[in-house]
């Protein structure tokens, strides 16, 4: 009886393990495409969204990926406030062409600051896109 209830909480744990493997995979949406050919993805899967009388927000990951070899790839971790109308990056990684980490960028206080993302800009279609997901 013992042995038995050892195998099917291994089974259910095992599955509770690839279940949450499973949720915590990227799904990458290309939302722009910059001049120079990078391509920028959003990740569906990171998004952390915040709702509230007088406060929405949404935290999530995007992936800009190279458009020639001489460029770099990265991820970026931002905060879109949809009500106020501000961006602010939290934090950069350099990846190589399959997304795979390659090292942390370090940031100054000033860069993660919020901005109001201007006209025709990168960061105006990516905050865009976070905040039509409400």
């Amino acid at each position: 009886m013992h042995k038995s209830i050892q195998i099917i909480t291994a089974a259910v744990l095992s599955l509770t393990v690839a279940i949450a493997v499973q949720a915590q995979q990227s799904q990458w949406v290309e939302i722009t495409k910059s001049e120079n050919g990078d391509r920028v993805f959003f990740d569906l899967s990171s998004q952390v969204q915040l709702f509230d009388a007088g406060y929405k927000r949404n935290t999530f990951r995007t992936l800009v990926l190279a458009g020639s070899a001489t460029r770099r790839s990265f991820r970026q971790k931002y905060s879109a406030d949809c009500l106020k109308g501000t961006l602010a990056l939290s934090e950069i990684d350099l990846v190589n062409r399959q997304g795979t980490f390659i090292q942390n960028v370090p940031l100054e206080r000033a860069d993660k600051d919020p901005i109001v993302p201007a006209k025709d800009t990168i960061a105006l279609d990516i905050w865009r896109y976070a905040c039509s997901r409400f």
